[in-house]
């Protein structure tokens, strides 16, 4: 079955999502208004697939944060630079599959954290 992420529990986006910035790296960008944003980028990336999956997630995220810094040129300047970082970055952070994820494959996540 397939998994949207507005379906997720509180507990499972924190499971999957850790806001801005991959995981462990060792300096977070700052999360400013993008915090949501970058939580589902994080689901996107989690959902992986191939390269058209990923170029996807990277315009959807870009465009939420557009929209989340309307009229703040300051964060703006910001959306595109997180933009950037993603497009160069992300490929190392991508699941490179040859199928999205699914719910099941989110529960067996969960179940491997819970023991």
């Amino acid at each position: 079955m397939k998994v949207r992420f507005k379906d997720l529990t509180p507990e499972q986006v924190t499971i999957i999502c850790n806001g801005c910035g991959p995981k462990g790296l060792f300096i977070k960008p700052p999360d400013f208004m993008f915090r949501a944003s970058c939580n589902h980028h994080d689901f996107n990336y989690w959902i992986g697939c191939n390269r058209w999956d990923r170029k996807k997630a990277d315009l959807q995220f870009y465009r939420e944060m557009l929209k989340d810094a309307q009229r703040n040129f300051y964060y703006k300047f910001w959306a595109q630079m997180y933009y950037r970082a993603v497009r160069i970055g992300g490929i190392f952070c991508f699941h490179w599959a040859k199928k999205q994820r699914t719910y099941e494959d989110l529960l067996i996540k969960i179940e491997r954290r819970t023991k």
